[in-house]
């Protein structure tokens, strides 16, 4: 029985993060000790893996440059600590490899999970409370939060996880032979789910997510133009039961893109014309020139970790616009990455960007049809670092988690750690 206790508290993380960061962090920090206690000497190869000598390196770069910020504390605290998310996927891996039923287990835990917050966000659709009786802070249910509160991540958090769920799907159909009809209700209601929250950045990046596993897996093609069909008609009934929803993903997401909203605040060209199209929003493309103007005055280095919110302002010739142009973070994982940790810092995180899509085109054109239950792993990590998109901070605790879960599940699938 308590050999089954960690393999418990890893199939618990995605609920705990529904909760906060704080548990997920305390059920991660007590596998991580408990991993760190029972390594044997002959086990000492997870630390010379190129995952964690490659993830190490980067830790001390961003580390080193925090010392050099004028607010040293601030930024050593996110740097200095980073480490701690290798760790974690150290620790799931080496707990899921001790249990010969971990996987199921987590297939169990990750189903039932996806049903409540299925169910939960359902029901503030439609009554405007969830279970709990939470309510979204947004004017005519236009966006959903679920169990998530105040904040507005659940189809962030359901476009990250989902994966893991589809791939522990994978495996549960390697041991049944058949995928059970009640997974691809789950599935096909956690893409609505995602429509409904009214996250358009999720909303793109599982779009793309399905189309590029449409191309992967081609014996899933069939299926999928189903799951689509489905999801298109449940989505429109929403839209159809709160029109505000589609109001927001399709038709505000053409008037920001446009500027609509910010018309005198757009600035003109040097022929005396203004933009038509601009990145995202006024607001987002606002962020990225500021941030890129911090990148110009330290290409090399960059600022430091959490500097954005501190030199945004020095960056902004109009102080009128520093409203718009400042913010935690840039909204961009990869600009962010420019800002605050130089070319060094993105070219770091980009490789692997490239290296997964190099990949992942060698096997679109595989002519092999077998599937391999990793390759929707390693889509999600591809889809998680896509640069075209607005993010959340790169370095923030909640969202890490999210990032380097498929991580460790595609490096215990595919025994990237050496001997596992």
């Amino acid at each position: 029985m308590l050999k089954k206790i960690p393999t418990y508290l890893i199939s618990l993380i995605p609920l705990s993060l529904v909760a906060g960061p704080f548990i997920a962090e305390i059920i991660l920090l007590l596998l991580s000790i408990y991993f760190v206690l029972n390594l044997s000497k002959k086990e000492i190869y997870y630390f010379r893996n190129k995952f964690f000598v490659f993830f190490i390196i980067f830790c001390i770069y961003i580390s080193l440059r925090s010392i050099f910020t004028e607010q040293i504390y601030i930024s050593l605290k996110s740097s200095l600590l980073y480490f701690r998310f290798a760790l974690y996927a150290l620790a799931i891996i080496y707990f899921l490899k001790r249990d010969s039923n971990s996987l199921n287990t987590n297939y169990i835990f990750y189903k039932y999970t996806f049903l409540f917050i299925v169910m939960d966000s359902l029901i503030q659709a439609f009554t405007g409370v969830d279970l709990f009786g939470l309510e979204p802070n947004s004017i005519n249910l236009m966006r959903i939060s679920g169990p998530f509160g105040d904040e507005f991540v659940l189809g962030s958090f359901i476009q990250k996880v989902l994966p893991i769920f589809i791939y522990l799907v994978f495996k549960k159909r390697e041991t049944i032979n058949k995928i059970q009809y009640f997974d691809y209700i789950i599935i096909i209601f956690s893409f609505v789910i995602i429509y409904r929250s009214g996250d358009r950045s999720a909303l793109g990046l599982i779009l793309f997510y399905s189309f590029l596993f449409f191309l992967i897996y081609k014996e899933f093609r069939k299926k999928l133009l189903i799951i689509f069909g489905i999801f298109i008609i449940f989505s429109s009934l929403l839209s159809v039961q709160n029109p505000n929803i589609s109001k927001r993903v399709f038709l505000d997401t053409i008037g920001q893109l446009k500027g609509e909203h910010h018309k005198d605040l757009i600035q003109e060209t040097d022929d005396g014309t203004k933009q038509n199209l601009l990145f995202f929003s006024f607001h987002h493309q606002a962020h990225f020139t500021t941030a890129y103007k911090m990148f110009l005055s330290k290409p090399l280095f960059g600022h430091g970790l959490k500097m954005f919110r501190f030199k945004c302002s020095d960056f902004i010739e109009d102080k009128s616009h520093v409203v718009y142009g400042c913010s935690t973070h840039p909204h961009n994982t990869y600009i962010q990455l420019l800002a605050e940790t130089g070319i060094i810092g993105f070219l770091i995180i980009f490789s692997i960007f490239f290296v997964i899509g190099i990949k992942l085109i060698k096997k679109i054109y595989e002519k092999n049809l077998i599937y391999r239950s990793s390759d929707c792993l390693l889509i999600a990590i591809f889809i998680n670092l896509w640069p075209l998109i607005p993010t959340g901070n790169f370095f923030n605790n909640w969202l890490s988690m999210l990032y380097f879960l498929p991580i460790a599940y595609y490096l215990f699938e595919t025994k990237k750690i050496e001997n596992i």
